[in-house]
This record gives C-alpha cells, sequence and structure tokens, in this order.
C-alpha cells in the first residue's frame, strides 16, 4: 500500500470516529497546508496541556482528549500528504522571494552594526582630538587631558564591542545562507579579546555573552488511539 493511500485510509478512519462517536463533524480535505500547519500546533498544544495536567491519568482517556488525539491523526496524515504533492511553480518562486526578504533583512542588522561602528570611528579619529584641543584651550590643560582619558577608553570599549557584534551577525547571516559557518566562532572569547586588543584595551574587557520544523515531515502521533470494536463504531456513551 502506497504512502497516500495509507494516510487517507487513517485520516478517514479517525474523521468517521469523530462523526460517528463524538458527534463531531471534522473534514480536513479542503484545509491548506497553512491552515492544517496551525490547527495541528493548536491541537497539540491542547494536548500537551492535558498532559502536563495532574489529573491526565484520569482525563487521558476522556471524550474530550480522544477528540484531540482523532483531530490530531487526520490532521498529521493530511499535512504529510499535502507536502508529498508537487507544489505549483508560482509557489516556489514565492517562496524564493520570501527567502530573499529574510536574509536582507538579516544583512540590514549587520549593515546597521557596521554603520555603528564607522560613526564611532569617527568620533575617535575626528571628532574627539578637535574637542580635546577645545578644551584645553578654554579650560584648561588638566581638563582636557582627563576628559580625553576618559572618554577615548569609553569609545575604545564601544568599538570593540560593535567589532564583536558585527563579528557574530555575520557568522550568524552565513548560517542562514548555507554559508560557511565559524564552528569554533566564541563572542565571548577570542574575537571580543582580539577586538579590544586591536583598540587598545585589555583583552578580558571584552569578553561578551552568548527560539520543530513545522516544514519538516510530522511524524505520526506517539500514541496510537484504540480501535473501536470490528463490528462498526458507534455512538458514544452517555
Amino acid at each position: 500500500m502506497k504512502l497516500n493511500e495509507l494516510n487517507n485510509n487513517r485520516r478517514s478512519y479517525s474523521t468517521r470516529v469523530l462523526k460517528e462517536q463524538y458527534e463531531m463533524p471534522f473534514n480536513v480535505d479542503n484545509m491548506s497546508m497553512s491552515s492544517t500547519r496551525t490547527m495541528l500546533t493548536k491541537v497539540r498544544g491542547l494536548m500537551n496541556e492535558t498532559k502536563q495536567s495532574p489529573d491526565y491519568h484520569n482525563s487521558h482517556s476522556s471524550p474530550s482528549y480522544m477528540k484531540l488525539v482523532f483531530m490530531e491523526q487526520a490532521l498529521t496524515d493530511h499535512y504529510n500528504e499535502l507536502r508529498s504533492l508537487p507544489q505549483p511553480r508560482i509557489m516556489v518562486e514565492n517562496e524564493e522571494v520570501e527567502k530573499s526578504q529574510v536574509v536582507l533583512a538579516a544583512q540590514d542588522m549587520v549593515d546597521q552594526v557596521q554603520k555603528m561602528l564607522e560613526d564611532v570611528g569617527q568620533m575617535q579619529v575626528k571628532e574627539l582630538p578637535a574637542l580635546v584641543s577645545s578644551i584645553e584651550s578654554e579650560i584648561g590643560v588638566n581638563e582636557s587631558q582627563a576628559y580625553n582619558d576618559e572618554v577615548s577608553g569609553q569609545l575604545d570599549t564601544l568599538s570593540a564591542a560593535l567589532k564583536e557584534v558585527t563579528a557574530a551577525l555575520k557568522n550568524a547571516l552565513n548560517g542562514v545562507t548555507g554559508q560557511a559557518v565559524d564552528a569554533a566562532f566564541d563572542a565571548g572569547a577570542d574575537l571580543g579579546a582580539e577586538a579590544g586588543m586591536d583598540a587598545g584595551m585589555d583583552a578580558g574587557m571584552a569578553a561578551g555573552e552568548e527560539e520543530a520544523d513545522m516544514d519538516a515531515e510530522i511524524p505520526p502521533p506517539a500514541e496510537a488511539p484504540e480501535m473501536p470494536p470490528s463490528g462498526g463504531v458507534g455512538r458514544a456513551k452517555r
């Protein structure tokens, strides 16, 4: 028996049980992949809540829980069947466009941090020396020296942190785009220390700190519901 035929039989059985035994019409045949995935997520969420409740052992065979079990089975089989069907070309193209937009958004984050780093560099080489010179001539040498020491140290710290973040964002972007990711990259150690030394800081000051793909085929439910008697599906006892 082919996989699609097996899925159809199980889905048909689940929907038949829901209708005849639990008086709950449940037709998934016309549901799209997106709506199926959304409802399946909600159903599994409700099942997990029931499993985590203290009285789960008393309620896991209740009609309300069994409805969720059969719904989950029907939705899972329908979703996997939809995934096995050839996708229209326009759908594939739309997915590529959406992926490109995501990559561009990630690249924009890298560019924004890079711009911050360039702005800090301008402060270090142009704005700070000019300001220190003005303080020296207008206020005093000691005040200008103290100001220069304090501000230059803070800008060095900021520059080192931005270099560290830029490297981390680029490494993360490589993972998104499928490029080589530096497995030895450690945002809180080597790169942070190197960036700190480049800025004239102590390497120890640069240490930093480091959310089930639904697109993958969904496995069948972990627990298989008990089958009603072979004589046919009857109406649930009141």
